[in-house]
């Protein structure tokens, strides 16, 4: 069972990371770009072939999440400021993302990255863990 329980993070993550690998190949090396996206910023084939399983791993690693959820829900009431931070802190990075095609400074999609890979770091860890979540109507009752 173990091995189960981590298959899933792992190979979310293996796809994502192979997508991102592609998205960072040095602008010399994609190619012509094929749609002019922002201020710097185009799309070329290698950016195609990146976003593919980048969509494919975060899409997992989020249906993942999603079906985990009890899991998350139960670390959000033990822990409730730590799990707004967390959220808040991916909805910033995920704006700064979408943002930096059109922003003139070219590294605000960095930090974006940053602060939404640093995300789902605590909430992996919740979701991954062995124990299963506590099924009660309210606290304090036996």
């Amino acid at each position: 069972m173990g091995s189960d329980m981590m298959r899933w993070p792992r190979g979310c993550l293996a796809l994502i990371a192979l997508g991102v690998a592609l998205l960072a190949f040095p602008q010399r090396l994609e190619g012509p770009p094929l749609v002019q996206v922002g201020q710097g910023h185009a799309i070329s084939t290698i950016d195609l072939l990146g976003v593919i399983p980048l969509v494919a791993g975060s899409l997992w690693l989020h249906v993942g999440l999603w079906t985990r959820r009890p899991r998350l829900q139960e670390w959000i009431r033990a822990a409730p400021s730590c799990g707004i931070a967390v959220f808040a802190c991916a909805g910033f990075g995920l704006g700064l993302l979408i943002a930096s095609a059109m922003s003139y400074f070219f590294w605000w999609w960095a930090v974006g990255a940053v602060l939404f890979v640093l995300m789902h770091v605590p909430v992996l860890r919740a979701a991954s863990t062995r124990n299963a979540p506590k099924t009660g109507t309210g606290a304090g009752q036996e």
